[in-house]
């Protein structure tokens, strides 16, 4: 039982990490660069991002079991935010750094779902470690993307 509560509790770190990862950073801010595409690029990664959180926190805490399922699903959201993203970009370098950063993500969270379907919890955890080093979250605190700054709450 304490490997289960183990298990929750890492993913509920990876969880954090994972989103700020994924919901990190863009180009609303006037220092960004941007023309006029900077208001629609912060209106869609913003809505993006609240899509994004939802969806994640209403996959709720696994358990040890659904740590696989958990991680697949985290990271076919991040995988859609990122195109989102990408397909919004303007050409802010704020929304550029955002864009490049969840393109850095992408591979880790694939690294962290496929240590989860080998049920090495050690190395998702690790793996983790690469979503924390991107900063996307203080990107988006810069950028001024508040949905996209924020961690998700578990429904469960």
């Amino acid at each position: 039982m304490k490997s289960r509560s183990v298990a929750a509790l890492l993913l509920l770190a990876v969880l954090g990490a994972a989103l700020v990862a994924g919901c990190g950073g863009g180009g609303s801010s006037s220092g960004s660069g941007g023309g006029g595409s900077s208001g629609d690029f912060a209106s869609t990664a913003e809505a993006a991002c609240t899509k994004a959180n939802k969806e994640i926190a209403a996959l709720g805490t696994p358990q040890q079991a659904d740590v696989f399922k958990y991680m697949e699903r985290t990271e076919a959201v991040i995988g859609e935010l990122h195109e989102q993203v990408q397909a919004a970009a303007g050409d802010g370098s704020a929304e550029a750094a955002y864009a490049k950063g969840l393109a850095t993500a992408i591979p880790v969270l694939n690294g962290m779902t496929n240590a989860a379907r080998s049920e090495n919890f050690d190395a998702v955890r690790e793996l983790s470690d690469g979503l924390v080093e991107i900063h996307l979250g203080e990107l988006a605190e810069t950028a001024e993307l508040k949905a996209c700054a924020e961690v998700p709450v578990s429904e469960s």
